[in-house]
């Protein structure tokens, strides 16, 4: 009989009853998360071979109290149908600097949150976290790391690392900066002579307020041996951690490394070359399955998966049998909500979008509220600062200008599908990004639109000469073509683990 189980990343779920609207406007949809999460649970209750659920981080919106209490309520279901929950959290489940300034900005109607960094009854300390969540896989694990990472039995023959990479474990690297973004005083690091950062509660920061995510030394070498542990006893072993290890698109990290699992590029190659094949993946809330051969030509595979709390709600459905695992995914196709008289990922896909049709509008028009936009992506502010007058520029021209008229500039129209010729590059940017989420990249270079970027993406490479030697976009013509078209599947997957 094959083993089933089923994988949802990044549920952010923001108690809404408890603690009233949110005001902001997010890729995630957080005042409809707690009414998403209930129409998943329904769908994996209803899959009567389907008895482990598994949560790949960022349980809760910001670590909020009430949030983690209302959802083990929510999962307590899950366990009363007789199924099993397994889950890490990760860097929103907890109170850290960054997730309290968060909360402050939002303004959630009849609630006051104020950016202190101090520890109040609202919110969770990464100390609490164990004892809240100490019934969804910790308690029976098979061996726990640290409090919050642990290895757990699925079922005879297969085992799963549930890594939390949240950094706290891990030794910060040296840091010379002399002042962190969000005014934390440098302190002294003993153990590795350096500096770093930490918010009032001791959580460790980089420079610029965000966690030192990642796996510390001690933590390696206890992965590493519940692998070969797993391995002697004849078992299958894959891991769940929240970071990518991975890129989820080739530009990823270029834009945003520090969303990276930390020291990726390390990372895959010993996971790879010990035995591990397979690790599934969430808070990039982008829907792809990556794969990568170390040198030593060991492959590991990386099921990253978007957030259930926004387009396009995904869950991941797996079947484990002789090796072989099948991974397919399923949508959330409705929910307890108004919505307005639409489907539920039409829905979900216009609150997408409208935050993208609201970056391009305000790089034109209000550049504060731009960078602001572009954090909920992952993009460093300090950078987007730098090019504050080409952005506007730029924002300015994809509001109004086609494909056709970038041909026209760039003296290429002639070799431009007609078809194209009226596309507006705002228009097909929001849609590419939001392609890129859901997994489903699909403007080939035998599409019109797809011909006419790859066309206008060789014109710009020789008005360029080498000025783009060295940077990602080296090869425009691939470098577009990458954003636009990916013909591996994202949402199946067949493979030996």
């Amino acid at each position: 009989m094959p083993t089933n189980f089923c994988l949802i990343a990044d549920t952010h779920y923001y108690n809404v009853e408890a603690l009233g609207l949110r005001t902001d406007h997010h890729q995630k949809t957080l005042n409809e998360s707690g009414a998403i999460l209930d129409a998943a649970l329904d769908i994996f209750l209803q899959r009567k071979n389907c008895n482990v659920l598994i949560i790949a981080g960022d349980v809760t919106c910001d670590g909020e109290r009430e949030s983690h209490d209302e959802l083990v309520k929510k999962l307590r279901r899950v366990q009363a149908a007789g199924k099993r929950v397994l889950l890490i959290t990760s860097t929103h489940d907890f109170e850290q600097q960054s997730n309290a300034r968060r909360i402050a900005q939002s303004q959630p109607i009849g609630v006051a949150y104020t950016v202190t960094g101090q520890y109040h009854p609202g919110m969770t300390r990464r100390d609490e976290l164990r004892g809240i969540y100490d019934e969804f896989g910790f308690s029976d694990a098979l061996s726990v790391y640290d409090e919050l990472s642990y290895c757990a039995q699925i079922a005879p023959g297969l085992r799963v690392l549930m890594l939390n990479d949240d950094g706290n474990g891990r030794p910060p690297k040296n840091d010379t900066a002399q002042n962190a973004l969000l005014g934390d005083n440098p302190q002294k690091d003993d153990s590795t002579n350096g500096k770093h950062f930490k918010d009032e509660n001791g959580i460790n920061l980089t420079k610029d307020g965000h966690l030192l995510c990642g796996y510390s030394p001690e933590q390696m070498e206890w992965i590493l041996a519940q692998i070969a542990e797993a391995k002697a006893a004849g078992e299958a072993i894959f891991a769940v951690t929240h970071h990518p290890l991975l890129p989820p698109f080739p530009l990823f990290p270029a834009i945003s490394k520090r969303d990276m699992l930390g020291d990726f590029e390390t990372v895959r190659d010993t996971f790879s070359d010990n035995g591990l094949r397979m690790i599934f993946t969430g808070h990039s809330h982008i829907h792809n399955i990556g794969h990568y051969t170390s040198p030593t030509g060991n492959t590991i595979t990386d099921i990253n998966t978007a957030a259930l709390c926004g387009y396009p709600a995904p869950m991941r459905f797996c079947s484990f049998a002789d090796d072989m695992l099948d991974v397919h995914t399923e949508t959330v196709n409705d929910f307890a909500w108004d919505l307005g008289g639409i489907t539920a990922q039409d829905y979900l896909r216009d609150i997408f979008d409208r935050l993208l049709r609201d970056i391009i509008r305000s790089a034109a028009h209000d550049f504060d509220k731009f960078v602001e936009a572009c954090a909920d992506f992952g993009a460093p502010q300090e950078k987007l600062g730098r090019h504050k007058t080409a952005i506007t520029i730029l924002g300015k021209f994809l509001e109004r200008g086609t494909l056709g008229t970038l041909g026209s500039i760039l003296l290429y129209k002639r070799k431009i599908p007609k078809a194209a010729h009226k596309v507006v590059l705002g228009e097909l940017i929001a849609e590419a990004v939001r392609n890129i989420y859901a997994g489903t990249e699909h403007y080939s270079p035998e599409t019109p639109v797809g011909a006419a970027v790859q066309v206008l993406a060789e014109r710009l490479q020789k008005l360029a000469g080498g000025r783009l030697r060295g940077t990602p976009a080296e090869d425009l013509p691939s470098f577009f073509g990458s954003l636009l078209y990916d013909d591996s599947p994202d949402w199946e997957w067949h493979g030996k683990i």
